[in-house]
C-alpha cells in the first residue's frame, strides 16, 4: 500500500501562531479565557484546556475583577468584544489570523463608503460573524448563488463583496459575477487566504491520483469540510475523520495507493498518527 500526502495540509501559518501564542500566554500564570475555540479543532482545544485555559462562549462567563487574559481565537471577533474587554479590565491577547484582520479592515472600510457589504461564507461561522461585526451589523451573508435571489438591490445601490477567507476560488468567483450581474457598482475582494487556495489545490490534485482520499480534521473546520468537498467532486472515494480512532479498516481493502491531507486547524500529532496506522494496516 502506497500512502501519499499531500503537499500543503495540515496547520497553517495562522493556525500555528495562534497556538504558539495560545501556549505563551497559558504560562503567564494569570486566568486565561478563550473566547469560543481557539480553532476549529478539538484536540488543540483540549490541549490548551490541559494547561489550564478556560473556554467561554461570551465574556459574560468571566469573573469580575479577575485581573485575567482574553484569548482572541484565530476567527477574529467583532469590535464590541474589545471594548467590552476593556471595560472588564481584561488584558486581551489577539491571535486573529492576519487574513482574516485583512479582511474586516476590507468589510469597515466598504461600509464606511456607504456601500452595501456582501459575505461570501457559512452562516454562523465565527469568522462570518465577526466580519458583519466590522461592517457594522449590516453585512448580508450567502452561502449560494440562490442566496442572492431574495436580495432587493435599488438602482444605484454600491456594493462590495469578499468572501470567508476558507472559500473555494472557483465558487468565490461564481458568486461575485453573479452579484456583478444584479449591481453595477460594485467593488470584489478576494480576500481567501493562500494558504486555504493551496491546500484545495494540492488536495484535488492528489485525490485524482489515488483509489481512496483520507481528509483529517474536525467536524466544525470549515476549510477541512471545504477540502472533503473538492475530494469528493473528482470522483474518488473520499472520508474525512477527526482522528485515527474513526479510521474504518474496510475503506483501505483493495486500495493500493491512498491520499492523505488535513485541514488548516489539524495539528501534526493527529495526522501522523493517521499515518502510522496506515503503515501498519494490513496490505
Amino acid at each position: 500500500m502506497e500512502i501519499r500526502v499531500a503537499k500543503h495540509s495540515g496547520f497553517c501559518e495562522g493556525v500555528e501562531r495562534a497556538f504558539r501564542i495560545a501556549e505563551e500566554t497559558a504560562r503567564e500564570g494569570k486566568p486565561v479565557f478563550m473566547l469560543g475555540n481557539l480553532v476549529h479543532n478539538k484536540q488543540v482545544v483540549e490541549k490548551l484546556t490541559g494547561q489550564g485555559v478556560r473556554t467561554v462562549a461570551s465574556l459574560a462567563e468571566v469573573p469580575t475583577n479577575s485581573d485575567g487574559i482574553l484569548l482572541i481565537s484565530a476567527h477574529g471577533v467583532p469590535p464590541e468584544v474589545y471594548a467590552t474587554a476593556r471595560n472588564l479590565k481584561l488584558k486581551v491577547v489577539d491571535t486573529t489570523c492576519p487574513w482574516v484582520k485583512k479582511a474586516q479592515k476590507i468589510a469597515k472600510e466598504l461600509t464606511d463608503e456607504g456601500r452595501l457589504v456582501i459575505i461570501v461564507g457559512d452562516r454562523g461561522h465565527p469568522e462570518v460573524k465577526a466580519l458583519v461585526g466590522w461592517s457594522g451589523g449590516k453585512g448580508i451573508v450567502v452561502e449560494k448563488e440562490s442566496d442572492l435571489a431574495g436580495l432587493a438591490l435599488a438602482p444605484g445601490t454600491k456594493v462590495g463583496i469578499l468572501a470567508q477567507t476558507t472559500q473555494s476560488e472557483k465558487h468565490f468567483a461564481q458568486m461575485a459575477a453573479a452579484v456583478k450581474r444584479r449591481a453595477a457598482d460594485v467593488k470584489e475582494f478576494d480576500t481567501i487566504c493562500g494558504a486555504t487556495t493551496k491546500r484545495q489545490d494540492t488536495a484535488t490534485l492528489l485525490a485524482k491520483q489515488v483509489e481512496l482520499m483520507l481528509v483529517i480534521g474536525d467536524k466544525m473546520s470549515a476549510n477541512t469540510k471545504r477540502l472533503t468537498e473538492l475530494c469528493s467532486q473528482t470522483g474518488t472515494e473520499t472520508h474525512q475523520i477527526q482522528t485515527v480512532e474513526e479510521l474504518d479498516a474496510r475503506w483501505l481493502a483493495g486500495k493500493k495507493r491512498i491520499g492523505v491531507t488535513a485541514g488548516a486547524s489539524t495539528p501534526e500529532w493527529v495526522v501522523e498518527a493517521v499515518i502510522k496506522a496506515l503503515r501498519s494496516a494490513p496490505a
